[in-house]
């Protein structure tokens, strides 16, 4: 079978696996933290990704069932199909290394989607397709089809409905795993800015609401368990979609906190050549209004693992 077809197959196998299974996490708040936290791994390894989850007291601790029997949902940004070096996308190593740390915990559903800027058949030769090769728990899912989604009411200031991934609604355990990027018109994209890749309609961010805003509101209803930020490449000037300058450093932040996390790292690298406070974010700012999350560095605990 060759990758195209591969790739549709999985995607319609999915859906049809997750037919009929309950929903279990609600709008998928996080569980509650005494204060946020944020975690700094200075390597992307499979023992920091181990380090990580025992931070937290196990992936276990995140589920409300039996990790072998819940859907673990990762949202990846893979947006253009470029290679893991031009900082565009998260890095397929990451991937890879959260799918074995997780299967190792006795993960047996493991379901990696996006909503790509591309149509599915320019992600043919794409890297991250292996690892539904490599790991029989693993499934790669694109939602490029308006099928794959469904309506949902959203409590925002100017989004008041839109059409979320269909898988979100089955889903156990989700994991944001986005990428650390400049963009032209957000001046960050970190794990807000990815939720914009589990909805259908992007168009009507850009063309009919404030776009900023829109954001902060999509997060009150696609609500990640985890945000996990991979650094290993930051890409500091020409996104979302390159090319720009990128620097190696190969690193992740991950929180329960989403805004708390995409506050740290925009604070720690220059975005469009310029240092950016967490505030001056317009979609942070609407996020931490909206309640999702918290801004304010000297409120957001940074430690190492």
């Amino acid at each position: 079978m060759d990758r195209r077809h591969f790739l549709a197959a999985g995607s319609a196998a999915v859906l049809a696996t997750i037919a009929g299974i309950p929903r279990t996490l609600g709008e998928y708040a996080a569980p509650a933290t005494e204060g946020p936290l944020v975690w700094e791994a200075e390597a992307v390894t499979f023992e920091t990704i181990s380090s990580l989850f025992e931070a937290f007291g196990g992936i276990q601790k995140l589920l409300s069932r039996e990790i072998g029997q819940a859907i673990v949902v990762l949202k990846p940004n893979f947006c253009i199909p470029r290679p893991d070096s031009a900082g565009t996308t998260t890095s397929s190593e990451l991937l890879d290394l959260l799918c074995r740390r997780l299967i190792a915990d006795g993960a047996k559903r493991i379901i990696i989607t996006d909503h790509t800027l591309q149509k599915t058949s320019d992600f043919d030769n794409a890297s991250f397709l292996d690892l539904a090769r490599q790991h029989p728990e693993v499934k790669v899912a694109l939602a490029n089809e308006e099928r794959m989604f469904e309506p949902v009411e959203v409590p925002g200031k100017v989004l008041k409905n839109t059409d979320r991934m269909r898988l979100l609604s089955k889903a156990d355990l989700f994991i944001n795993v986005a990428t650390a990027k400049h963009h032209s018109a957000t001046q960050v994209s970190l794990g807000a800015k990815n939720l914009m890749g589990t909805i259908w309609n992007r168009k009507d961010f850009h063309t009919k609401m404030d776009l900023a805003q829109a954001i902060g509101d999509l997060a009150l209803v696609v609500r990640p368990t985890l945000t996990i930020i991979d650094a290993s490449r930051v890409l500091l000037s020409g996104g979302p979609i390159g090319p720009g300058r990128v620097i190696a450093e190969n690193r992740f932040f991950a929180s329960l906190d989403m805004v708390a996390a995409d506050a740290v790292v925009t604070s720690r690298y220059s975005f469009g050549g310029r240092e950016i406070a967490p505030n001056d974010v317009a979609h942070l700012r609407a996020a931490y209004e909206n309640g999702v999350g918290e801004i304010d560095l000297q409120k957001i605990r940074v430690t190492k693992v």
